[in-house]
């Protein structure tokens, strides 16, 4: 029986579940394309003779590719309807997941890796303007903290499970796996039946004002700055723990779990308080901790210990700026779109086109970065540049009803 619902501004409670598990497990896939493919990359580039350099521009051009086209999803789903364009998506990411599979050099896996991004942008994006159909404010943030647990589940445990099937079936079946989980959030979707939005919700000039609107862009680059932080982590992570630690691919995933519980504790402290402090104090506060978390990383390559001390320092850094991400990234786009009057919804796949490009271009650096110094220091220059922006003024209520007007 599916879900049918007249109007999403009165939505029943059965609606507003349904929508929320959807983009939930949605969100969970798209980062678990991640999270699952980095215990395998070891294995994967020897099997099919890619250098360090092409493995990581396979994560980096995940990142961009999800990215690129998310206004055109998001303008798909203001036209044909949200469930539509999700099942679009949904069925690019499954087909190029499980093509994935049957890899044999590096041009295959560069070029499934972008179809598979392509799929993972758009179901992450129109799951999130599916959630602020029903929700604004404090409650907008508090439901994309949800968001954020279920990347925890991603985080956490796809870098377990991809620990695991690497060490014992092989990467092979890592992407097998995931097309099949890429399933469920398109079967959910199926039992979703929201509205068609009315015609003239995506106004000509949307682009323009909201990159005229301060509040919208320093929200949006906050979040944008705190995922790329996030990416260049995980781009290294795998040859960090591989080269610097010696730890197999099974241990490496375990660690998956650390900061799985980091994004779920920071998850919930917003959903427990963001109603007390507001989403804008919950940015900064994320930012700052992320810095925190960033100098502890450097910290590990400028004094470079002993491995038994370097290895600790290091897992504290990287747990601390998941948890500082888990803290501003919810805050970061719910603040970005929630004062907007009318265009919300599209405004979301513009903050998500800002987000994820700016995580695309600085995973596009982040092999440049050949020492861990120079790394290390990028990510807490970036962290730092966040810390200024998420402290930045903003216009008052009177000047952006002028500027809107």
């Amino acid at each position: 029986m599916s879900v049918r619902e007249s109007g999403t501004e009165t939505a029943s409670p059965v609606v507003r579940r349904a929508v929320v598990a959807t983009a939930c497990s949605a969100v969970a896939v798209a980062q678990m394309a991640t999270t699952i493919y980095l215990p395998s990359m070891p294995a994967l580039g020897g099997d099919i003779h890619a250098s360090d350099g092409t493995l990581q521009l396979s994560v980096a051009l995940f990142v961009v590719f999800a990215a690129l086209p998310v206004v055109a999803w998001g303008r798909a789903a203001e036209r044909f309807g949200r469930v539509p364009a999700f099942v679009a998506s949904g069925l690019c990411f499954v087909i190029a997941s499980a093509g994935l599979a049957f890899i044999t050099n590096a041009p295959e896996l560069l070029s499934l890796r972008i179809a598979q991004a392509i799929g993972a942008g758009g179901i992450a994006v129109v799951a999130r303007m599916m959630i602020k159909d029903l929700f604004t404010g404090a409650e907008l943030a508090r439901q994309l903290s949800l968001l954020s647990m279920a990347f925890v589940v991603a985080l956490g445990g796809g870098q377990v499970v991809g620990g695991v099937i690497t060490s014992t079936l092989g990467w092979r079946y890592g992407f097998a796996t995931l097309a099949v989980l890429a399933a469920i959030p398109v079967a959910l979707s199926l039992r979703v039946a929201l509205p068609r939005p009315t015609p003239g919700t995506a106004a000509k000039g949307v682009a323009r004002r909201l990159l005229r609107d301060r509040t919208f862009v320093a929200s949006a680059v906050a979040g944008g700055i705190g995922f790329a932080v996030i990416v260049m982590i995980q781009q290294k992570s795998a040859f960090i723990f591989a080269d610097r630690f010696a730890l197999p691919p099974w241990l490496f995933g375990l660690f998956g779990v650390l900061y799985g519980v980091a994004y779920l504790a920071g998850a919930t402290y917003v959903r427990h308080t963001v109603r007390r402090f507001g989403a804008r104090a919950m940015m900064r506060q994320g930012a700052w901790i992320m810095l925190a978390g960033c100098v502890l990383i450097t910290l590990v390559w400028t004094l470079d210990p002993h491995r038994a001390l370097a290895l600790p320092i290091f897992l504290a850094g990287y747990v601390t700026t998941t948890f500082g991400q888990a803290t501003l990234f919810p805050n970061s786009a719910a603040h970005a779109v929630s004062h907007l009057v009318s265009g919300a919804a599209i405004a979301v796949s513009w903050c998500a086109l800002i987000q994820q490009g700016l995580a695309g271009i600085a995973s596009l650096a982040g092999p440049s970065l050949t020492g861990l110094v120079a790394w290390s220091s990028a990510l807490t220059l970036l962290a730092a540049v966040n810390v200024l922006l998420a402290a930045a003024k903003e216009p008052t209520h009177s000047e952006s009803t002028a500027r809107r007007a």
